[in-house]
């Protein structure tokens, strides 16, 4: 039985404001909340809701066009102070008493340090392990986190593994410090069924055994349903619903609450077009090979064809190659071996003007999105963004084509004047989705395109993508290690594992 006595942590009413061009937009109305020693408190809401803003404003991660009106921060025991100040000094809190593990792993580790050296800047920052033992403490700590080669993960950058590796590695990050309270925000939406289980794992147990408080922002009702002790339901920056877990998830009083809840997919009678055996394929991966190291081939003998209008899934456990085939076909990687042809052209190696051409016909939306977005430009002038570099219509036409396809993704009035820092990672998911679709590609890859949305969000995005599935005729690579999305949305879907496409499955698309 968990020893919930003690109060470790109270939030007293919180107001955060974003200046948006001088206007003042609330994000946080008079949030309060108190959290008990060994407590797992889920917060969930939709996309946009405010979830990320509390968790950056109880380890003063604010971005500096966020203004808090309001807000006492207690630490038991006694530590307190207002939230609106600007004289608090947070390296004695943030890290030892609060750690926050980020939704976007790979924006939180440094991308031109090595793992190991990412581990080693924290560490002797905050004095914890002499430099001589670091490598040691380091790999211990990745291998109880299920890492089954943590040598090799210490010896890479973040861009050489897999995302849902570097969401791991920023978890054992944030609790080498052994801290009161973990904000944990989305902490498995980049992870694969087993990879995420492991990481729940590990939450779990250092919960259990080290009396660990955790605030889990979360849109995942099964992750809160597998952890939480208790739910905070927020609604537009309000609590909406509070309860037990068990009570509010089960029997919720709010209308709001139940929707969220009642969001699931369903079948349809929408079916994607069976294409004749003889169609030649748009695509085509013929023996694709691809290394970082010589002894550790990161994607080996690949062959996969695409064809028109066709949706073809790719799934696999974390690090299996997901990622890095995306990056080879649209040539943010070069493979090491093998051919890509596009309508029966090589296009790996290409350069200049032709590797523009491409880009207006094969467009990727990255896993993580706000990295891809300049934090400085509004989403309005993110969109345009593909159009005014391949010189692609008048500035005018440009404008009302990117506020097209905003409002098609969910991003309506004036969500479409905010920068990245002012907006949830689901909104900067939708955002990169809406500038790759304007483009109007005859190929889109998602790579994990959905994985930052809550459900609702997700069946919206999903539908989105198959009405321009035969409105523009566009072929869709899906890459997702959410088995369900692909067998309801993709024609067929192919397996990946250390590598190589092991299997193929057929599935018909019945999302409604």
């Amino acid at each position: 039985m968990k020893n919930m006595s003690k109060h470790i942590l109270h939030l007293q009413n919180l107001k955060v404001v974003y200046n948006q061009n001088e206007n003042f937009v609330p994000v946080i109305k008079d949030f309060s909340i108190e959290l008990k020693k060994g407590e797992v408190v889920a917060l969930l809401g939709e996309s946009g809701a405010g979830k990320s803003t509390i968790g950056k404003a109880l380890t003063g991660l604010l971005p500096p066009s966020a203004q808090v009106g309001s807000g006492t921060l207690n630490l038991y025991p006694g530590l307190s102070f207002q939230l609106s100040s600007k004289k608090e000094d947070w390296k004695f809190i943030r890290g030892r008493k609060i750690a926050m593990l980020f939704q976007d792993a790979q924006l939180a580790l440094n991308p031109v340090l090595k793992i190991k050296d990412n581990f080693k800047e924290l560490l002797l920052y905050h004095g914890l392990v002499p430099e001589q033992d670091i490598f040691t403490f380091s790999s211990k700590l990745l291998s109880k986190l299920h890492f089954s080669d943590p040598v090799r993960v210490l010896e890479s950058y973040p861009f050489q593994i897999s995302g849902g590796m570097c969401q791991r590695v920023c978890l054992a990050l944030a609790l080498c410090l052994e801290p009161h309270l973990l904000i944990a925000d989305e902490p498995t939406s980049a992870l694969d069924d087993d990879c995420q289980k492991e990481v729940l794992d590990v939450i779990k147990q250092m919960n259990q055994e080290l009396g660990l408080t955790v605030l889990l922002i979360t849109h995942d009702i099964e992750v809160a349903h597998a952890l939480a002790d208790r739910v905070v339901v927020l609604h537009k920056g309000a609590i909406e619903e509070e309860g037990p877990a068990r009570t509010v998830l089960s029997t919720p009083k709010s209308s709001y609450t139940n929707r969220l809840l009642s969001s699931r997919f369903v079948k349809s009678r929408h079916k994607s077009t069976k294409l004749e055996p003889s169609t030649e394929p748009i695509l085509d991966i013929i023996k694709l090979e691809k290394s970082y190291s010589k002894s550790q081939p990161v994607i080996k003998d690949v062959n996969l064809s695409v064809y028109r209008k066709e949706i073809v899934g790719i799934t696999g456990p974390s690090g299996c190659g997901k990622s890095t085939l995306a990056k080879c076909i649209t040539g943010l990687e070069t493979p090491h071996g093998g051919n890509i042809l596009y309508r029966g052209k090589e296009i790996t190696g290409l350069k200049g003007k032709q590797k523009r051409e491409i880009c207006k016909h094969i467009q990727l939306v990255f896993q993580d999105a706000r990295a891809c977005l300049h934090p400085a430009r509004t989403a309005l002038q993110l969109v345009q963004e593909p159009l005014h570099y391949l010189n692609i219509g008048l500035k005018r036409e440009c404008s009302i084509k990117a506020k097209i396809y905003l409002e098609h993704v969910g991003i309506r009035d004036d969500t479409q004047l905010r920068r990245p820092p002012q907006l949830s990672t689901g909104q900067c998911q939708r955002i990169a989705l809406a500038r790759a679709l304007v483009l109007e590609p005859e190929i889109l890859i998602c790579d994990e395109a959905v994985s930052a949305l809550d459900t609702h969000i997700q069946v919206q995005i999903l539908e989105l993508l198959h009405h321009l599935h035969y409105q523009l005729d566009i072929s869709i690579i899906m890459i997702s290690h959410n088995k369900k999305i692909l067998e309801s949305f993709c024609d067929r879907v192919a397996i990946m594992n250390n590598g190589a496409i092991k299997e193929y499955m057929n599935s018909n698309y019945s999302i409604k």
